[in-house]
């Protein structure tokens, strides 16, 4: 495939987007007519416009070409790329692109809503069951990316942008996730597409992803969790000017201690505490995430393990009849009280945020170690626990 600056790209199969190249850009005007300015990004402005012949709406992104070999020619041919490859409801549609020696035009679909930052600041903040439907479709959208390891990095209010301008009916949260520019195609959750580049938004960003020492797509669940939690109370849970101001804000662990937080649901709060676990092994998947009661619209706490991480802890504390649970698996009682103290992982081992920790015989040994610090009598094995946990290091890539 020739991506619009000339090389070949390969990967997924890509949907046959038309790209048409403009002799001069004021051809553009002679199948579009432009409206009015929709935004302004960081290299490029967006505008409305109509399809002459068939009178539909769309919104047209104007990129100025980057000189050659710069680091904005990876981020626009990878943002179209990206586009290309997929096809969801809730992900913004690329339906053509035009070239001109100055310019490139991207003709996406047109949502008139503006995006989730310029309503809450509006709103203030959303009912839980408005944040239930955004929500929903925003991890739809991501376990679909996942799926296609496709990770998006940049999961932020700004870049989730809402279709429909109204401010009532069913499809007033109907969202679409945009700006691949940060996005990248991944070979899976394997060792060796660990990814080490820090990106993205501060407040959004997971803490492995600040580490330096590796990530996989678990940051994307992190970011849904910051905007959840944005949501219902119309501030991020941690803020800082800096990375290590924020790393340490995190280690805190999520509070809920803003007053919107008492007509908040024990389960929607649960929710929360897993999508922001800092131990990406226990962090909640997109895909259980969709699976969770809050999102069937129960205000149920499930009291099982949540995942396969902590299933294998609590059949080893049967076994060895502890009455202690390893550390991020203990229930919180009461929703309303909860603190940094009460928060799980508050003896976790942070120190080795890595990917590599995803990886079945990784996570294998640091449970092992784990729990030998806890009893001598422990008889883990390495094969005891690789089928689960095989299981649950790809439930989101297949």
């Amino acid at each position: 495939m020739t991506t619009p600056f000339g090389w070949s790209s390969t990967g997924t199969a890509e949907r046959d987007v038309p790209v048409i190249r403009l002799k001069n850009d004021s051809d553009l005007t002679e199948k579009y007519e432009f409206g009015s300015k929709l935004g302004q990004g960081s290299f490029g402005e967006v505008y409305e416009a109509t399809h002459l012949e068939t009178r539909t709406k769309w919104a047209i992104k104007m990129v100025h070409r980057p000189a050659p070999g710069s680091k904005m020619v990876e981020t626009v041919d990878n943002e179209i790329s990206i586009l290309k490859q997929v096809n969801h409801a809730h992900i913004i549609h690329l339906e053509a692109i035009y070239n001109s020696a100055a310019m490139i035009y991207l003709v996406t679909e047109l949502c008139k809503g503006g995006d989730l930052k310029q309503l809450l600041q509006q709103k203030k903040s959303f009912t839980e069951d408005e944040t239930r439907k955004i929500i929903f479709s925003l991890a739809d959208a991501v376990v679909y990316l996942h799926q296609r390891n496709i990770v998006h990095r940049d999961l932020k209010l700004e870049n989730i942008l809402l279709k429909n301008s109204s401010n009532e009916g069913d499809d007033r949260f109907d969202i679409k996730v945009a700006d691949f520019g940060l996005s990248v195609k991944t070979g899976g959750v394997e060792i060796g597409n660990i990814m080490t580049e820090a990106c993205g938004t501060l407040i959004y960003m997971a803490p492995e992803m600040m580490s330096g020492r590796g990530y996989s797509q678990w940051c994307d669940v992190w970011s849904i969790g910051v905007i959840m939690f944005m949501l219902l109370c119309g501030e991020p849970p941690f803020v800082s000017q800096t990375q290590r101001g924020l790393l340490k804000e995190i280690m805190n662990k999520v509070r809920f201690t803003q007053p919107a937080w008492a007509s908040v649901s024990g389960a929607a709060k649960w929710v929360l505490t897993y999508l922001l676990k800092v131990d990406p092994a226990y962090r909640m998947t997109a895909r259980q995430l969709l699976e969770t009661p809050w999102i069937a619209g129960e205000h149920t706490v499930p009291s099982g393990p949540n995942n396969v991480l902590e299933m294998i802890d609590q059949l080893l504390e049967n076994n060895t009849n502890e009455n202690r649970s390893y550390p991020g698996t203990e229930p919180v009682k009461d929703w309303s009280l909860i603190s940094a103290e009460e928060t799980p992982e508050s003896s976790l081992d942070h120190s080795c945020w890595s990917g590599a920790d995803l990886g079945p015989e990784a996570v294998t040994e640091r449970l092992k170690k784990a729990h030998n610090r806890k009893s001598a009598h422990s008889s883990l094995t390495q094969q005891d626990c690789r089928p689960p946990l095989r299981s649950a290091c790809s439930s989101d890539h297949h």
